[in-house]
C-alpha cells in the first residue's frame, strides 16, 4: 500500500531469517535462486551502509521441543548445523540476533537492537527475508507488524519447504488483516536512498 515510498539506509533494516546450514539443506535446490536474490539485496544494503540484522535459530538439547514434545534434535547450538551459509555470512559489524523458537522477538535481543539502531515504530521500514515463509519468516513479519513498523516482504526472497506453505504466508500478508502495514513485492522493487552517514569499517 506504500510501494512509492523510498527509504533511507538509516530508516530501514534488512532482516535475514535463519539462512543456516541445516535449514537451507532441508529446503533443497529450489532455495538457490532465493539465496541469490537475498544476496543481491544484502549487497545493496551493504553498499549503502544500511542496517542488516541476521536472525539465527539455535537450541540446546534441553529445549522442551526435544525433552517434552519429542521432536528430533535440530539446530543444536555450537554445531555446524547452525552456521550461516557462506553466501550470507554476517560481516563483523552486522547484528546477529539468536532466537530459541520460531519467534525472533521472544526472549531475544531484537527489540534492544532496534532501539540501538533508532528504528522506530510508525516511522521506519523492515524488509524481511529468509526461511521458512510459513513459520520463522511468518512470525518475524507478524512480530514487526504488531509492533507497528512498515514491513516489506520481497516474495522472491522468502522460501517455504512446500508450495502450499509459501502460498499460505503470502495470502496472509496480502489479506486485509495485515496489508495496511505489510507490503508484498519483489526485491527489485525496493528503492534505497543514498546514505547520509559515514561507512562503517569492516
Amino acid at each position: 500500500m506504500d510501494s512509492d515510498r523510498k527509504d533511507s539506509p538509516e530508516s530501514s533494516a534488512l532482516v535475514i531469517v535463519d539462512m543456516q546450514a541445516e535449514g537451507c539443506e532441508r529446503h533443497g535446490p529450489t532455495l538457490t535462486p532465493i539465496i541469490k536474490n537475498i544476496r543481491s539485496l544484502l549487497d545493496r544494503f551493504r553498499e549503502a551502509n544500511g542496517n542488516v540484522i541476521h536472525v539465527q535459530s539455535v537450541r540446546d538439547k534441553n529445549h522442551p521441543e526435544f525433552t517434552v514434545f519429542g521432536k528430533e534434535y535440530s539446530l543444536i547450538e555450537n554445531t555446524p548445523a547452525v552456521e550461516f551459509i557462506e553466501e550470507l555470512k554476517p560481516l563483523p559489524n552486522e547484528i546477529v540476533v539468536q532466537k530459541f523458537s520460531h519467534d525472533c522477538f521472544y526472549q531475544t535481543t531484537m527489540e534492544q537492537q532496534l532501539r540501538r539502531l533508532d528504528l522506530r515504530p510508525c516511522r521506519d521500514r523492515i524488509i524481511v527475508t529468509g526461511i521458512g515463509s510459513n513459520n520463522c519468516v511468518y512470525h518475524a513479519v507478524i512480530g514487526f507488524h504488531i509492533r507497528n513498523y512498515f514491513v516489506t516482504v520481497p516474495e522472491d526472497c522468502i522460501h517455504a519447504s512446500r508450495a502450499d506453505g509459501q502460498q499460505f504466508a503470502l495470502n496472509q500478508f496480502r489479506s486485509s488483516a495485515y496489508n495496511f502495514n505489510i507490503n508484498v513485492n519483489r526485491s527489485g522493487d525496493f528503492r534505497l536512498q543514498p546514505s547520509t552517514r559515514e561507512r562503517a569499517l569492516t
